[in-house]
């Protein structure tokens, strides 16, 4: 990291945008909130920090890594949506399932540097990206909605279907709730490099593939037609089974 020069700091909340010294087209994103929860305010940080790399032209590649030591994203803040009941819960799922669609889309190539754990929706963050780089010697990729309860929605359910193509792992993946350590999810194509210097790795990716996001109008279209499904369903929002939920029934 130390090699690494980031200059042009802008902050959103505890998310901040830099742009590597080097080659200022690349933008990188820091997740600076502990675990990098998903709330109502952390996904408006979110839009906003990737409104603002919209709004910079010469932004043609972003890398997003997490500040903890420990985490990228331990996905929905449950603690904060269970409470909200089950109308607010479903509206936060949707403003989830918009931003999963936005990034899934974005007009330019996009890298997921993994420095730790992606639990759920941080697992969901992160496969939304374009490229995945994540750490070999610590932390795991998991969805563990089946020890936790709480069926995959439809939306969320296509995304990984477009992502992990091989039918066993998407099996274990979602039906086991499988975690996968870096090694293990790189020779399951989960990710597209396990290292230790994951940052270092992302730019060296960054800067081979950053010309492809110049012309974002066709780069963002393609993104569109290869994931038509995931992204009609995510725009839609429908919750499926997720809606049928006990735990909310006392809380209609």
């Amino acid at each position: 990291m130390s090699s690494l020069n980031w200059i042009n700091k802008k902050s959103f909340g505890n998310f901040h945008v830099l742009q590597l010294e080097s080659n200022e087209d690349i933008f990188l994103m820091r997740l600076d909130d502990d675990q990098n929860k998903f709330n109502d305010t952390s996904i408006k940080y979110f839009n906003q920090t990737l409104d603002y790399i919209e709004s910079c032209e010469n932004a043609s590649c972003l890398i997003t890594i997490g500040e903890s030591p420990k985490f990228f994203s331990s996905g929905l803040d449950l603690d904060w949506a269970m409470p909200l009941g089950k109308a607010k819960f479903i509206e936060f799922v949707k403003t989830f399932h918009a931003l999963l669609a936005r990034l899934l889309v974005f007009p330019i190539p996009t890298i997921a540097c993994i420095n730790g754990h992606a639990f759920a929706g941080g697992a969901m963050y992160a496969i939304a990206h374009d490229f995945r780089v994540m750490r070999d010697d610590k932390g795991f990729f998991c969805l563990p909605e089946v020890d936790i309860h709480i069926p995959l929605t439809p939306g969320m359910n296509s995304i990984l279907q477009s992502k992990i193509t091989n039918s066993n792992t998407f099996r274990d993946t979602v039906l086991l709730g499988k975690r996968f350590g870096g090694k293990e999810a790189k020779k399951l194509e989960i990710v597209d490099v396990a290292c230790k210097d994951i940052l270092e790795q992302s730019v060296q990716i960054a800067e081979k593939i950053h010309s492809k996001g110049k012309d974002r109008y066709t780069f963002g279209s393609l993104k569109k037609e290869m994931y038509r499904d995931a992204y009609k369903y995510l725009i839609e929002s429908s919750l499926g089974e997720t809606s049928k939920l006990a735990i909310f029934d006392s809380k209609l």
